[in-house]
């Protein structure tokens, strides 16, 4: 019987993450709109705010509900998109499976788990992931869509894009994570639902 409790469905956590979907999906919308002076192509932008928001999903949510909450987002965005469902599903897939292999090599590299409110940890995070992220899009890109590789340099311009909004979105969670409650109540859950995961089996 024991079991049973152990075993129910994170109601919490799922809601907490079509909330995180939803916040990718409208920031991402919103910094093409406020940030257009910014942008090289559709896809790449100096400044790219939503890039944190991928990671930030993984490291309060979990490595499954984050990468799931920006996946989320990903299939929301489609409605905007003019791209194929092919390309559009790839670069869900890159957006939502880029951010758990960065932190989980990063921590791997540190041999300790990162720390959201450690600023060195998130700077450190954010430059990886976006040198990964740049080379899986243009990697992608370059098989599916050559069309979008349209400047020799645009893997650095996208770099530059998710490390500038990356470190904006890194001093943002960091501050909500030393002044707010959110950030601890959204870990504190996912962090529960491990261990009850965990006992069960």
């Amino acid at each position: 019987m024991s079991h049973n409790t152990s075993t129910e469905f994170p109601y919490t956590l799922f809601v907490l993450a079509i909330l995180g979907g939803a916040v990718f999906c409208g920031v991402h919308l919103l910094n093409g709109w406020l940030l257009s002076n910014f942008e090289v192509t559709s896809h790449i932008s100096f400044i790219y705010m939503p890039s944190f928001l991928r990671l930030a999903n993984v490291l309060v949510l979990g490595m499954f509900w984050g990468t799931a909450a920006t996946a989320i987002g990903g299939v929301m965005l489609m409605w905007w998109s003019t791209d194929s469902w092919l390309l559009d599903l790839c670069h869900t897939v890159i957006s939502a499976g880029v951010a758990g292999l960065s932190i989980f090599a990063m921590q791997i590299l540190l041999q300790r788990r990162l720390s959201i409110s450690k600023l060195s940890d998130l700077l450190k995070l954010a430059l990886f992931y976006a040198l990964l992220n740049a080379l899986a899009h243009h990697l992608v890109w370059s098989f599916l869509d050559p069309s979008k590789l349209v400047d020799p340099n645009q893997v650095l311009y996208m770099v530059i894009g998710d490390i500038n909004g990356a470190v904006l979105g890194a001093l943002a969670l960091r501050w909500m994570a030393q002044h707010t409650p959110l950030i601890n109540f959204a870990r504190r859950k996912a962090m529960t639902d491990d261990e009850l995961i965990d006992s069960a089996n």
